[in-house]
């Protein structure tokens, strides 16, 4: 089934019941379209030419001002504050890339499988800076499945981008949406939604990022995540933080 977008605005009562809400529009359309030229302009290439990313997409807010702008746009923390309160803390972004011909899949999964934090609170906000269409492999989930948790297997898979994804028998796969989105729209979604996405054989590409954020009370489990300082750091966006769980991995605003 495909989802089109169905509002302009977040809907916490979306959120809480299906575990996403969305696509609402966020960005505009100038905003997309400036976001995906600095893209492949880090990328090294041109966005009429889109090939294979040669570089780790993840995190670039630490080191580009212009992707920690992305990260914490107005429209993404008014719609975190909603879903996890005054006090936010952005830690993780990743961009979500597609060239054309791209024959990996992104699994089912629930993305609280692969992250050590305490307690699991996460809100991901997924951006997209393109056409992101069934064609070119645009983001599915399922509704209602943050109400429980799926038991993740390896996969064994060479096309799959994760190692490891949500047992097939555990995904019903009839009730699944695709999220076709135009430049500038988010969806947001919860720790335990299942979601995934197809493979990329249009000559359209599909360019996104996700953001994930939490609250101060949340402690991070860094050596689980490999001890990666450089993948993961907080940043205090909106609020105060009395807890000082992770301030050993507080992050520095890019300054350019």
């Amino acid at each position: 089934m495909i989802m089109l977008a169905r509002g302009t605005s977040f809907s916490l009562k979306q959120y809480r019941e299906d575990g996403y809400s969305g696509p609402i529009r966020g960005l505009t359309l100038q905003e997309a379209e400036e976001g995906c030229d600095r893209f492949f302009a880090a990328l090294g290439q041109s966005k009429y030419e889109p090939g294979p990313a040669r570089t780790d997409l993840s995190a670039w807010h630490h080191k580009h001002r212009w992707a920690y702008d992305l990260a914490t746009h107005p429209a993404i923390v008014e719609a975190m504050a909603q879903i996890l309160g005054e006090n936010v803390v952005l830690w993780a972004m990743h961009f979500w890339y597609k060239e054309p011909g791209n024959e990996k899949y992104i699994p089912w999964h629930q993305d609280i499988h692969y992250w050590p934090m305490e307690p699991a609170v996460n809100a991901t906000a997924w951006v997209s800076l393109g056409w992101s269409l069934r064609e070119n492999g645009c983001l599915r989930l399922i509704p209602g499945s943050h109400r429980s948790p799926v038991e993740h297997i390896d996969l064994g898979d060479g096309k799959s981008a994760f190692g490891q994804g949500a047992a097939a028998e555990q995904v019903d796969e009839s009730r699944a949406l695709d999220i076709e989105m135009s430049p500038g729209q988010i969806v947001f979604f919860n720790e335990r939604t299942l979601h995934g996405s197809g493979s990329n054989m249009s000559d359209i590409p599909r360019v996104a990022f996700s953001v994930r954020y939490t609250t101060p009370e949340v402690k991070f489990k860094v050596e689980e995540f490999g001890g990666n300082r450089e993948r993961i750091q907080t940043f205090l966006v909106r609020g105060v933080d009395d807890y000082h769980l992770n301030d050993g991995i507080r992050g520095v605003v890019p300054a350019e």
